[in-house]
């Protein structure tokens, strides 16, 4: 336990490290800051401090270490299209999200509370025109960007005040077989999140992850610093609010702030084989600029996403079900409906 408690506290200082340094480059994985995730797209992305689902590779891989009791698997799905503008109609964009996470207390003592997770996400654009340099058509071609996570995330301490730390190493491809384009690149986040049970004051909790950017070819994608706080009250019984904010660092682009609420109504039914664990309501601002840096905040802020959610909690015998959907109205590539089913066993 020692050791990896010492390679825990060697992650949590890289976070903090990664808070004050950044690198320019030309963004190799944009892709990646399409969200995956629907009860944290429901709240606006503010989710650096609560990732407390299986979507925690992508958020926060500390996170994982909350989902100590159960194994997991996640799947996100997406409707929608891109016919806002002449040209764009027939292009058809998709984003998708598989995951799963494994507590290996299940199988050995070793490595403590560590939770393991692995993942997917797949942004794919379909039927882009290629054309030669006279304008020419020469039919069309599809754009495929993936990544591929190996997550874990340890618990250093759990009581009144818990502190979870957590690493990802992604590796992230890009795909134009048609126009013989085709590289990969490693990445890796660290992250941590504390969280202080206080009693009236409910659960707070601050999280923070450091991104450090992937290399494909000659392009780079910028170091990328998130920090954020969150509360979770718990009142009249059945009732639970959560609001939580998130600031978003990255090179090259002005500060950007995600907000988010939740509203939710819990226990609202209990049978032997069959429970309604609670229903939630979500809403939140995605990606908007709260600084003014490059002279692109008005252009960055006209793609802000503003989103709303619903959420859904059963246990069915002994599996736990969470059924999440999220509206998303942000940039043309974004308005969208996402489902996500979040299977615990």
């Amino acid at each position: 336990m020692k050791k990896i408690n010492k390679l825990s506290l060697v992650l949590a200082c890289l976070v903090f490290v990664g808070v004050t340094n950044a690198f320019a480059g030309t963004d190799a994985a944009a892709f990646l800051k399409k969200s995956v995730g629907v009860k944290a797209i429901g709240m606006g992305g503010a989710y650096t401090s609560l990732a407390d689902d299986t979507s925690a590779i992508y958020w926060n891989p500390a996170g994982l270490a909350q989902i100590q009791d159960y194994y997991s698997v996640y799947a996100m799905a997406t409707t929608g299209g891109s016919d806002k503008y002449p040209g764009l109609k027939d292009v058809t964009p998709t984003h998708q999200f598989f995951a799963a996470s494994i507590p290996l207390q299940k199988f050995t003592d070793v490595l403590g509370k560590t939770v393991v997770g692995i993942g997917y996400i797949s942004s794919k654009m379909d039927n882009i025109q290629h054309t030669d340099e006279s304008g020419e058509r020469l039919g069309t071609i599809s754009d495929t960007d993936a990544a591929y996570y190996l997550s874990a995330g340890i618990p250093l301490w759990q009581s009144t005040t818990s502190l979870y730390v957590g690493a990802s190493l992604k590796y992230i491809t890009k795909n134009m077989s048609e126009v013989g384009v085709s590289d990969g690149g490693l990445d890796i986040d660290a992250g941590v999140i504390y969280s202080i049970d206080a009693a009236d004051y409910g659960l707070i909790s601050f999280g923070a992850i450091f991104q450090k950017g992937v290399n494909i070819g000659d392009d780079s994608a910028p170091m990328t610093t998130k920090v954020g706080a969150s509360d979770k009250v718990l009142f009249a019984e059945k009732y639970q609010l959560t609001g939580a904010l998130d600031l978003v660092q990255r090179q090259n682009e002005p500060l950007s702030g995600n907000l988010g609420l939740e509203f939710g109504v819990i226990d609202l039914l209990k049978m032997e084989m069959f429970s309604i664990n609670g229903i939630y309501l979500r809403g939140g601002v995605e990606g908007y600029a709260v600084e003014s840096r490059y002279d692109i905040t008005s252009d960055y802020n006209e793609t802000a996403s503003y989103n709303f959610g619903l959420g859904f909690d059963f246990s069915i015998m002994n599996t736990y079900l969470q059924l999440d959907i999220a509206i998303c109205s942000g940039n043309i590539f974004e308005q969208n409906t996402k489902f996500a089913l979040n299977f615990f066993f």
